[in-house]
């Protein structure tokens, strides 16, 4: 009876479409072995993004802020399918993102704690847009360095966590 049921309710949760298998099961990269989604972050100051991916696909858009987070959604060849902290998906060249690890404030006045603790002593505002270098997470924080200082912020004000 129990696995009728579990079997019942799987069905109808994937019908339903609130959640899909992909969600559940982090997938591997074709091309590289690795787990999508990931997130990288940009190595240069110019990036161009592609409608698809090659050169002979048109840019949609350029990104020129160093650092940017971007999340792997895709792979083929040495192209990377990305997705921005705004849920805008292009194609970049593999040599043009880095594996080093960044977040981005994705709100106005957000504290920087000192410790991971809700109540710990406010070090920095931090306004929307910063980037930071992400050092460590925890259930609902994540650590990282902004323009020198080195404190908590929460994961829900912030992308790339």
């Amino acid at each position: 009876m129990h696995k009728f049921l579990f079997l019942f309710i799987l069905i109808f949760v994937h019908l339903n479409g609130s959640i899909t298998f992909g969600e559940l099961i982090p997938r591997k990269g074709r091309v590289t072995g690795l787990e999508i989604p990931r997130f990288v972050s940009l190595k240069s100051n110019k990036t161009f993004v592609r409608r698809g991916p090659g050169k002979s696909y048109r840019i949609d858009w350029v990104f020129e802020k160093p650092g940017l987070p971007l999340k792997i959604i895709g792979e083929h060849n040495h192209w990377r399918q990305v997705e921005d902290f705004q849920g805008d998906i292009g194609w970049i060249y593999f040599r043009l993102l880095s594996g080093k690890r960044t977040i981005i404030t994705t709100q106005e006045e957000i504290l920087l704690r000192k410790k991971v603790s809700q109540t710990a002593k406010p070090i920095a505002l931090l306004g929307s847009g910063v980037i930071g270098e992400l050092i460590k997470t925890s259930e609902e924080s994540c650590q990282a360095v902004f323009q020198n200082y080195k404190g908590w912020v929460d994961k829900v004000k912030v992308w790339g966590c």
